[in-house]
């Protein structure tokens, strides 16, 4: 929470509720690997019907500066204990926040290449979205932007999740 005070310009309490809502999607992605177990149910006679879960391989994730820990939390723990690989692209305005995970994660000992960052703007976003090992990407920013990114990971044929325009509006 520290680390966001001085890089994003937060509270100590926005930051720690920052902090807070990112662990909460930790916690359920921990719950995954129970939930998505898959099954084979016997419909008749010789007909089964199977419920599988497959990693899809990489997944991109580009997230933005106003919750430098949370966002990036709604996507990295669920690709990986889905069994897929992540490269993180923070916003180049807050890029501390993530490499502390990151050498956290490295600490706890994740493996090498299993989580990945790139720092960088909008030349890194397309090359990420261009690259062929990279079959999903999720982003989180302006609608307009949004809208670019959803457009190039289609006619790439990659998932995408892209949501734009989000306020949080308080009344």
């Amino acid at each position: 929470a520290e680390m966001i005070v001085k890089e994003n310009g937060k509270n100590l309490t926005e930051a720690l509720a920052d902090v807070a809502k990112g662990n909460e999607t930790v916690e359920y992605a921990c719950s995954l690997p129970q939930l998505m177990q898959g099954k084979i149910d016997r419909v008749s006679t010789e007909v089964t019907c199977q419920d599988r879960r497959d990693p899809l391989g990489v997944v991109a994730s580009i997230v933005p500066f106003n919750f430098p820990f949370m966002v990036p939390m709604w996507t990295l723990p669920i690709a990986l204990v889905t069994g897929n690989t992540i490269v993180l692209k923070p916003s180049e305005k807050v890029p501390m926040t993530m490499m502390k995970v990151m050498s956290l994660m490295e600490e706890a000992g994740f493996p090498p290449g299993v989580v990945n960052l790139v720092q960088g703007t909008k030349e890194v976003v397309e090359g990420l979205i261009d690259h062929p090992l990279v079959r999903a990407v999720t982003f989180v920013g302006s609608s307009p932007i949004a809208k670019l990114v959803s457009e190039r990971c289609h006619s790439r044929n990659k998932r995408c999740t892209a949501l734009g325009g989000a306020k949080n509006h308080l009344i």
